[in-house]
């Protein structure tokens, strides 16, 4: 599979979690239960394909630490902070905020690693941006709306930009 196949099904996936953790969230309103939920079976699922690929490349415990930070912030704690911004906003409200982390990962790269500016980044940027605005104008909020999952839902974004 290509990697632009594998970043599509990443993207379904990534979306399905959000709305099939919304209806999870109905029945148990315990946000640490849904984390814990949620991260276990990525655990689960990365060390079944860990384990897959090991034979192949052997194990770099070492090499790893990094790594393993890096997943204790985003999808560690990073998780935690989605599972409320969802309870608190809704899976499609919180999905619109996440999308916007391919923004912050480019004002990352552009401040702190020197990266160009190029126009069909900075389209990109607008665009994102106008989607943010637009979700910003909305009038009427369903009686669960919390602007404190907005928040949340923007903590997971940094996260996972940093990651």
């Amino acid at each position: 599979m290509s990697a632009v196949g594998l970043s599509l099904l990443s993207a379904v996936l990534f979306g399905g979690m959000s709305v099939g953790l919304r209806f999870a969230l109905d029945r148990e309103r315990d946000v640490m239960v849904g984390t814990l939920a949620t991260v276990s079976t990525a655990l689960v699922v990365a060390l079944a394909w860990a384990a897959a690929e090991a034979p192949a490349r052997g194990i770099h415990a070492s090499a790893a630490w990094p790594f393993a930070l890096a997943g204790l912030l985003q999808p560690g704690v990073g998780q935690l902070f989605a599972t409320l911004a969802i309870r608190e906003t809704g899976s499609s409200r919180a999905s619109m905020v996440f999308g916007t982390a391919p923004l912050v990962s480019v004002a990352i790269a552009l401040v702190f690693l020197g990266e160009p500016a190029s126009a069909p980044l900075l389209t990109g940027a607008v665009l994102i941006v106008g989607g943010t605005v637009e979700l910003a104008r909305e009038r009427d909020r369903p009686a669960h709306f919390r602007r404190i999952g907005l928040a949340s839902a923007f903590v997971t974004v940094v996260l996972f930009a940093t990651r």
